[in-house]
């Protein structure tokens, strides 16, 4: 895990592993440089139990320090987990059972479940539990794990595979599972076993053309590897795009309220369609931030013709 100013949430994170019926583990958290609190609650929580191991460094960004935790890491198996988000008590046991049970398997993930800041229900992804047509999905549609943090692989086949590679600043890890599946199937859990979050946040207000060019750049990695080319011209517009991301990675005023509005829209979009009444909180926000743009407008109209409800907050101890 990698945790950079998360201390609203952490807690909750690590405790979602530390109480996992499958106890024989041991929880890397890299401290990459928060300044918010993150790191006292992270000592605080180490202290009460040994597996859990803090690391503090200066901030690096998330593939860094993922590549620092996963090169500590000891067990056969490394497993992901993001700061903000949930794994279910018997994530790890299944995924274990799941790849102890098939040799050629070399990475899993399962269904995974979509909440919003205060635990509305969004959505749910699930993937096929053949392994084979799983695998299959992957190489040629890049349908891959429904979270990054959702997914167990061997620790064998990630240093086979070459790693996380510095060079993805973002989209490191649909760089790693196309890499992955070269050398191993992915296999998934059908049950809910992960919930991730969507917040309405955003580091830069152009971070989804990047994060988009950053898979484009994984998916032509790949290409070239089975064309027998070298993937050289993609890796080094990808460590410039890192380059130039990170140099402008401080938004203006106007760009920071676009980047906000855009988050709550979606989350505002998503309730909407589930009929949840606090897709008019986020909606509003939307317009309260970008009052200009037509598409929150049309969005809240929706959701005050519709007669919305509260879906209860919900994380899934609900079908164990």
């Amino acid at each position: 895990m990698s945790v950079h100013n998360d201390a609203i949430r952490v807690e909750v994170a690590v405790r979602s592993i530390l109480t996992q019926t499958f106890q024989d583990l041991e929880l890397i958290v890299i401290d990459d440089g928060s300044s918010d609190g993150s790191a006292d609650v992270l000592d605080q929580l180490a202290a009460g139990d040994a597996r859990l191991h803090v690391i503090h460094q200066q901030n690096t960004g998330l593939t860094r320090a993922l590549i620092h935790g996963c090169t500590l890491a000891r067990g056969e198996y490394i497993a992901r987990q993001d700061s903000d988000d949930w794994s279910h008590p018997q994530r790890i046991a299944e995924q274990v059972a799941l790849l102890d049970a098939d040799p050629g398997m070399g990475f899993a993930s399962c269904t995974v479940r979509y909440l919003g800041p205060g635990d509305e229900f969004l959505f749910e992804v699930g993937r096929p539990t053949d392994s084979i047509v799983a695998s299959q999905g992957l190489r040629d549609r890049r349908e891959g794990p429904p979270a990054h943090g959702s997914v167990m692989f061997r620790k064998a086949v990630y240093e086979q595979a070459g790693g996380y590679r510095p060079a993805f600043y973002f989209a490191q890890d649909s760089d790693l599972w196309l890499r992955m599946i070269e050398r191993a199937r992915i296999g998934y859990l059908a049950a809910v076993r992960y919930c991730a979050r969507k917040e309405p946040v955003s580091t830069s207000g152009g971070a989804r053309a990047v994060q988009k060019r950053f898979g484009e750049l994984g998916h032509l990695c790949r290409q070239a590897r089975l064309a027998g080319q070298p993937e050289a011209p993609f890796l080094v517009e990808a460590e410039a795009l890192a380059r130039q991301f990170k140099a402008g990675i401080a938004q203006t005023p106007a760009g920071r309220r676009r980047a906000l509005a855009d988050a709550n829209y979606l989350i505002g979009a998503l309730l909407t369609a589930n009929r949840d009444a606090r897709a008019r909180r986020y909606l509003g926000q939307a317009i309260r931030l970008c009052p200009w743009r037509p598409k929150p407008w049309i969005r809240f109209v929706m959701a005050l013709a519709t007669k919305g409800h509260e879906s209860e907050a919900i994380l899934p101890e609900f079908d164990k």
